[in-house]
């Protein structure tokens, strides 16, 4: 038979205030009252109470993501969830739209519920969101991204070697000149996808700035660049293009396609990150130097309960190489 919690507070002789905070594991509760509110409560709380008083005890962990749209991210989920659930840890989601306000918001949550500690998907680096995670007690992992304002656990992959071995990828095959769809500098990972392209590019006495081109990640970033691309004389055009993400490859290729242009007979593409087939009327499969997206977050949930285990030791980057996958975007020439 459940019990409400003001049902146990009227057995115990205690408000439903003092029971609600024993349940939630509230440090200003005596720990003999607190006793005798979870022997009482036992397994006659409601489900509801007990899931409530797990989240407020220390047994989860919230994940802070920008968008669920990204399969990458649901992977990075996935892989989370499975190692937590191992020990018996749940997990809530909070989603903010790339937005460091949210970010922030959630990590407040995160403290007021008394969280286990906080994974960090999409992390935008600002003086906001680095004050505010100097200042939580918080075990904090971030994934897929570091900050360079702050000294955190961190699982990635080595998103510079992504922007590198694409270019050298395609100039093995060839070619010479090399059109770049970059990310914006707001964000680390594209930063340092395109420094990798940018290096790669001079190593071989290449000019990588020429046909470069700096999007928002998003599908019409790409739309833009193939109009861009089609404003070139013809004679003149880069036969290969490296793109940061592969929604805004997307973007680019539909719209090429529309203006007669063919891939990859005419513009070879290579990308790192492919979530592009929902966005693309007619899909094509990118070769991508990308990455493990559950292997990654399993490698973060890892990370966090070595953390919980043993919390006074050095923040340690966890920094996995990329991962090839050849499909048929990139022509020899």
């Amino acid at each position: 038979m459940t019990k409400t919690v003001k049902e146990l507070a009227d057995e115990l002789g205690l408000s439903t205030a003092t029971v609600s905070r024993a349940l939630r594991g509230d440090a200003h509760v005596l720990p003999g009252t607190r006793e005798r509110v979870t022997g009482a409560a036992g397994d006659g709380l409601s489900r509801e109470r007990r899931s409530s008083a797990e989240v407020r005890g220390g047994k989860t962990f919230l994940i802070v993501a920008a968008k669920l749209t990204n399969p990458i991210v649901l992977g990075f989920i996935d892989g989370l969830r499975t190692e937590l659930e191992k020990e018996n840890f749940r997990t809530l989601i909070s989603l903010t739209d790339y937005s460091s306000d949210a970010e922030c918001d959630a990590i407040a949550y995160a403290e007021r519920n008394g969280m286990s500690g906080i994974f960090l998907l999409n992390a935008i680096e600002t003086p906001a969101l680095i004050s505010r995670l100097k200042k939580t007690k918080k075990p904090v992992v971030l994934l897929n991204r570091y900050l360079g304002g702050i000294d955190c656990d961190v699982v990635m992959i080595d998103n510079y070697r992504c922007g590198y071995l694409a270019a050298e990828y395609l100039i093995g095959r060839g070619h010479r000149s090399i059109g770049h769809l970059a990310g914006p500098d707001t964000s680390v990972t594209c930063r340092d996808r395109t420094r990798g392209f940018l290096d790669a590019m001079k190593s071989h006495g290449l000019d990588g700035t020429k046909f470069l081109y700096y999007g928002d990640r998003t599908w019409e970033a790409g739309a833009k660049y193939a109009a861009l691309y089609k404003s070139i004389d013809e004679a003149l055009r880069p036969t290969a293009l490296f793109s940061t993400t592969g929604l805004m490859a997307a973007g680019a290729v539909t719209g090429l396609r529309g203006e007669g242009i063919r891939i990859p007979e005419q513009l070879s593409v290579i990308i790192s990150d492919d979530y592009s087939k929902s966005y693309m009327p007619y899909p094509i499969d990118f070769t991508c130097f990308g990455r493990d997206p559950l292997n990654m977050g399993a490698a973060a949930a890892q990370l966090m309960l070595s953390r919980l285990s043993t919390p006074d030791i050095a923040p340690r980057k966890t920094v996995l190489p990329p991962v090839l996958s050849e499909y048929n975007s990139v022509l020899k020439k």
